[in-house]
């Protein structure tokens, strides 16, 4: 069942219910407002009346109420009739239309209508010849019954051409509204996987179909951004591979050509093992980064990056000290956030093995952890020759190297830095330092923040020019 459908079948059910509920409303309200002011005038005339006949005789009482039967001013039809517990005095008027049955002794005063509908009876007690009586002056309501009829006629009439009138505006209405969701399904519909360029015509009046657009074309542009990073990253891995596997093949063919000696197959075996290694390690590197994309959701468990820093540190500083480079941790903040121990430890030797690659013998590598407005920030920093200007806007895509880099790594190792920020809620910014060499700053929300905005990747970029 189509939208277009089902607004009409809602809006004929809600417009059918408010068009019966006022029909009925404006009946009664009519027979409310006529039978009111019949009763009034029924109730004020046996008032006066029974004063009157409180204070005569009974031949005076009949001569009374004979000339009470004998107006028309509140109907066509009169009866008037006074009972006492002996029963009838007077009884004057149409005498077909029966009379309400009322004792005597309740003393009731009010309105009453006859079983038909017909007459209303204003009901008066009084003292009549010293005795209790009940006077009941009744009139025709036969012209008010015909009124409400003649009234509830033409609404049975109208109230049906007006919901068929409405429900076909509806339905002219609802088509009208949807197009501009049906041209927007079309012009989606056209847009192919291979054209993600394209983008869908933003409607004249910015309304909810002028918002939905824009929403559209968010997508369309994630995924234009997607499918070219993909394909990037895919012509890219494959171009990394090639050469390293083209090396790989190339010794191997050259050790099969002919008969070598031990020595010079060792020689063979130990290149083929480096480039094998080399394979693996971006093997495992586009693995992680893969395993990032992928995932929705990962285990989040408390991480005291204190500890995590001061073990990492520690772990990677004989490597340092082969190099004849300080690696030191100062400053260690406390701080504890939600995410994976294992992710961030990779993260943190990630950074740390980068700076190893480019500090000279002598230089210094500084890792610091601050914790500053509920975010935790990860700092390392080096005295190495830094970073080209026009490389800072580069140096977290994917196999991108930079001038100092000399072939070295495989070019994945600040992405996967930049991923595991992000995934984490967090931000990653590269800077060189005034006094020389290179600084990494990461930002991470601490333990029960939230994760970081767009507007704070910009002052985590300044805070890493700063520092």
């Amino acid at each position: 069942m189509s939208i277009r459908l089902r607004l009409t079948i809602y809006w004929a059910l809600v417009l059918g219910a408010i068009l019966l509920i006022a029909a009925l409303a404006a009946l009664k309200l009519f027979e409310r407002e006529q039978y009111g002011a019949l009763n009034a005038a029924l109730l004020e005339e046996a008032d006066t009346s029974a004063h009157e006949l409180s204070t005569v005789d009974q031949p005076r009482a009949a001569a009374l109420l004979r000339g009470l039967s004998l107006e028309r001013d509140l109907g066509l039809a009169r009866r008037v009739v006074l009972v006492t517990r002996a029963g009838v005095v007077a009884d004057f008027g149409t005498r077909t239309i029966e009379i309400p049955i009322v004792p005597v002794v309740s003393r009731f005063r009010g309105i009453q209508r006859t079983g038909n509908g017909r007459f209303s009876f204003a009901i008066k007690p009084l003292e009549f010849s010293g005795e209790p009586a009940l006077l009941m002056d009744g009139a025709d309501a036969t012209p008010i019954r015909e009124s409400s009829e003649r009234l509830r006629n033409a609404l049975l009439l109208l109230v049906p051409i007006l919901l068929i009138l409405c429900v076909v505006g509806g339905y002219l209405l609802a088509a009208r509204a949807l197009a501009p969701v049906a041209r927007l399904a079309a012009s989606l519909s056209a847009i192919q996987p291979h054209d993600l360029n394209r983008r869908l015509s933003a409607p004249e009046a910015y309304d909810e179909i002028g918002r939905l657009t824009d929403v559209i074309n968010d997508l369309l542009d994630r995924l234009e951004r997607a499918s070219v990073t993909e394909r990037r990253f895919a012509s890219d891995a494959a171009h990394e591979l090639r050469t390293p596997l083209a090396v790989l093949r190339t010794g191997l063919d050259v050790a099969l050509a002919r008969e070598r000696s031990g020595a010079e197959n060792r020689a063979a075996l130990e290149s083929a093992h480096r480039e094998v290694i080399g394979l693996c390690k971006i093997a495992e590197e586009l693995l992680m980064l893969a395993r990032l994309s992928g995932e929705v959701a990962i285990e989040r468990k408390p991480v005291d990056l204190r500890a995590l820093v001061a073990e990492v540190t520690a772990t990677v500083e004989p490597l340092a000290t082969a190099k004849n480079i300080e690696l030191r941790s100062t400053d260690l903040a406390a701080a504890v956030i939600d995410g994976s121990a294992a992710h961030l430890r990779r993260l943190l030797i990630n950074l740390i093995d980068n700076a190893l690659k480019f500090t000279p013998p002598g230089g210094k590598i500084e890792v610091g952890l601050a914790s500053i407005d509920g975010r935790a920030l990860l700092r390392v920093a080096d005295t190495g020759p830094g970073i080209e200007p026009a490389e800072l806007a580069l140096v977290f895509e994917r196999f991108f190297r930079g001038a100092h880099a000399g072939g070295e790594g495989s070019g994945l190792g600040l992405s996967l830095c930049r991923e595991i920020a992000r995934y984490h809620g967090g931000q990653i910014a590269a800077a060189n330092r005034p006094s020389g060499g290179a600084v990494f700053v990461v930002k991470l929300p601490l333990r029960g923040t939230r994760a970081l905005q767009p507007s704070e990747s910009a002052k985590l970029s300044e805070s890493a020019h700063v520092a």
